[in-house]
């Protein structure tokens, strides 16, 4: 499927995606491959190119985004693993800088990405596993943490003649140094730090340990987050002078009226 302008400043611009999905018998399992492309060229966000405060006022006549992604992704439902990998070329990447200016740089940017996702059980005992590794080759303009996890560790089981639902285990995110792109108020949108007064975010594990209890329709949790706190570099950030909660003690409940 696709689309394209044909009037005014659309003129010049299209998207174009598609997909193939098929699914095919190894070792007596069914495995699904998935392949999607997709190629567009578009202006830039409305935002990056005009904006009329009082502290940022700017009309710039910005060249369209050209961008291409291939991604495949394999899929082996008994296994319980999930590999995706992808790459995207990027010309004219258009950006807000360290002094919250609208930049395009002329440059083809790659990003490449590799996610595997393989869940394991063995009777009540459940591991959820996602490792997450990409690489920019240029990370002054668009900084990416290489690697990322998810980790989630959890006892499931039914009790009370198999009524209740319970589940019971901790889960662990993670990711790798790098620059975070920074938040600027005053336009409510993301920029680049200055690197040489900036500071690396990453390398903090924020762990929360939950109890999931479900009869029928009511479900009842409780959840202690970020139970590490203080742990690892202390850098307890996703955005740069935004920290994340300290550590808490949730409990909810959920009950689904319907006939």
């Amino acid at each position: 499927n696709g689309e394209v302008g044909m009037l005014d400043k659309a003129i010049g611009q299209f998207r174009l995606n598609g997909n193939i999905d098929m699914n095919f018998h190894l070792l007596r399992d069914t495995v699904s491959f998935i392949a999607r492309a997709s190629i567009s060229n578009t202006l830039p966000d409305f935002y990056l190119r005009h904006n009329h405060t009082k502290h940022y006022y700017w009309d710039d006549d910005l060249t369209k985004e050209f961008r291409t992604r291939l991604e495949g992704e394999l899929a082996i439902e008994k296994l319980g693993t999930n590999l995706q990998f992808g790459i995207e070329n990027i010309k004219n990447y258009t950006y807000l800088n360290a002094s919250a200016l609208p930049t395009q740089s002329s440059d083809n940017i790659q990003i490449i990405t590799a996610t595997l996702k393989q869940n394991f059980k063995l009777g009540i005992l459940h591991l959820d596993n996602e490792v997450i590794w990409q690489k920019s080759s240029n990370s002054t303009i668009i900084p990416l943490p290489q690697l990322s996890l998810y980790h989630n560790l959890y006892l499931e089981t039914k009790l009370a003649h198999k009524v209740l639902n319970v589940q019971l285990g901790a889960d662990l995110r993670y990711f790798s140094k790098y620059f975070a792109p920074t938040y600027s108020p005053v336009l409510q949108q993301f920029c680049l730090q200055d690197e040489s007064k900036g500071v690396q975010l990453g390398a903090y594990p924020i762990v929360n340990v939950y109890a999931n209890l479900q009869l029928k329709r009511t479900r009842f949790f409780v959840q202690v987050y970020n139970i590490l706190k203080g742990s690892g570099n202390a850098m307890s950030f996703y955005v740069p002078h935004y920290p994340i909660n300290q550590s808490l003690f949730k409990i909810g409940l959920s009950w689904n009226f319907y006939d």
